[in-house]
């Protein structure tokens, strides 16, 4: 499904990063789009420790039902035991490519950060589309990962690291692609739009930083040494200390509905 190794290291790092400022702003557009009611039926792809499953229980109330699945096992703890005390969301390990809902099941369908890990995109979307009932949404946030820019003073590094990062993903750059392979599902796209994240400081409330993190996990013997990636890391600490630091990238959200 995705090259990453979602080990318990990963998902402390996901739960820190679920955390910081520009993930809360993030949940805040997610939810905004999704615009969901009382009583409605929504699943969760790729839910993680559950922040989103536990926003978008709050907002379908005990009359309505939040499905909220993943591939670890370690984040589906994490996610039940955050959502605890709202039993209208179920956590369970399921895979994107073979739901667990009935056909024309949901009100809604979302993921975060996921498709662009899931091999068979198509597969994916035509379960998305069966399990929606006809008028039903779908929202998708994904990063186009060649937008990202990290200021650094050893531009090749820099670029050895990120070349080694885009293949942590099969569709490291969905966005571009997304729209068609909705419509190919059956899926109709109303609209893209940006959702940038700019950081100017290398801190724990900012995403950047826990990404950096992930990032330098990943790359080492794919291109990258272990001192390389320490060094790497490093940098940024230097950068910020003279007021330098600088990261951005583009993140698009897609929203469409079932035809």
């Amino acid at each position: 499904m995705t090259n990453i190794r979602f080990d318990d290291e990963m998902a402390r790092l996901q739960r820190a990063l679920a955390q910081c400022h520009d993930m809360v702003v993030r949940r805040s557009v997610v939810m905004g789009a999704l615009n969901l009611h009382s009583g409605e039926r929504v699943l969760e792809l790729g839910c993680g420790g559950g922040f989103y499953a536990y926003e978008a229980g709050q907002f379908v109330g005990s009359t309505g039902h939040v499905t909220a699945i993943d591939i670890s096992a370690d984040q589906i703890n994490a996610a039940r035991e955050r959502c605890a005390e709202l039993p209208w969301v179920e956590c369970q390990i399921a895979n994107a490519t073979d739901l667990p809902q009935t056909s024309a099941e949901l009100d809604a369908v979302y993921g975060v950060q996921v498709l662009e890990y899931v091999a068979d995109l198509a597969k994916a979307l035509r379960e998305i589309q069966r399990v929606l009932c006809p008028g039903g949404r779908f929202i998708n946030l994904a990063t186009n990962w060649s937008s990202v820019v990290w200021h650094s003073e050893n531009s090749e590094l820099m670029r050895r690291v990120l070349d080694a990062w885009s293949a942590h993903a099969p569709y490291p750059n969905l966005p571009s692609i997304l729209a068609a392979a909705l419509r190919n599902a059956g899926l109709q796209p109303v609209r893209q739009r940006a959702v940038p994240i700019l950081n100017m400081s290398y801190n724990d409330n900012c995403f950047s930083t826990w990404l950096a993190k992930m990032v330098a996990r990943y790359v080492v013997d794919r291109g990258v040494t272990a001192d390389e990636a320490k060094a790497w890391l490093a940098e940024f600490v230097t950068l910020e200390e003279r007021g330098e630091y600088f990261f951005c990238c583009a993140p698009v959200l897609t929203e469409a509905v079932r035809i």
